[in-house]
């Protein structure tokens, strides 16, 4: 005889072939990591991406203002860039000499743009990196395989007891039965019904009264009520 239990799920043979419990637990773990976990993991998630885009645009920072630094040191080592800047790009300074300067400005911003761009690609490009040490910083600690805890979980405390299928249907039974007798009750026969009372209350009240024993041979006859002028 086979003990092995069927399929939980379509009541069909335990078989490998039979995926029913498998989906089902996989659903069972999705669900339950999404109720156990799901507020925690939005709380690490924004955590992270917070520090990440702090650092990403730390770096950025740093980059851009060594670039502007450099072309604005460029610039000012230019021949009447100073002039140029003084008189807000018309500067009295002839056309031959303010035709290149112009020009020279011109590229050296353009650069400037062109470098800024870079930075910002190459700081946006580490994010992988960037996010991947941020998480590792965030510890996750399994509890010990030996902490009470996890040895004796509130239903392993109770012994086991499982108040479930079984639990529900001995509950339904009594139910059925208590509703069988009082229907039954209900319909039973007048004279029945009083006898069965008339039980109850000897049972309740004391037995049923004893008759008078027969006088035995040799004493008289009482007269009648002898016992009410005695006193009983």
């Amino acid at each position: 005889m086979d003990e092995s239990p069927n399929c939980a799920i379509c009541n069909g043979p335990a078989t490998p072939e039979c995926p029913c419990e498998s989906d089902r637990l996989q659903i069972a773990v999705k669900q339950a990591e999404d109720r156990a976990m799901q507020a925690r993991l939005q709380e690490i998630r924004d955590w992270v991406v917070s520090h990440a885009r702090q650092h990403i645009l730390n770096a950025f920072e740093r980059l851009s203002s060594a670039r502007k630094q450099s072309t604005a040191q460029y610039l000012g080592s230019l021949p009447y860039y100073s002039v140029y800047v003084q008189y807000s790009g018309r500067p009295p300074i002839h056309p031959m000499h303010l035709a290149p300067l112009q020009a020279q400005i011109s590229e050296a911003h353009a650069d400037l743009k062109r470098g800024i761009d870079a930075d910002w690609r190459s700081s946006v490009l580490r994010y992988p990196e960037v996010l991947d040490y941020f998480y590792s910083l965030v510890e996750l600690r399994l509890p010990s395989p030996t902490s009470p805890r996890v040895m004796e979980p509130p239903f392993a405390t109770a012994g086991y007891a499982d108040a479930g299928y079984g639990h529900v249907r001995v509950k339904k039974e009594k139910k059925k039965r208590r509703e069988r007798s009082e229907r039954e009750g209900s319909a039973a026969p007048p004279d029945y019904a009083r006898e069965h009372m008339y039980t109850v209350a000897g049972r309740m009240r004391g037995p049923p009264p004893v008759p008078t024993p027969p006088i035995q041979p040799g004493y008289p006859t009482p007269p009648p009520n002898a016992y009410y002028n005695h006193g009983y």
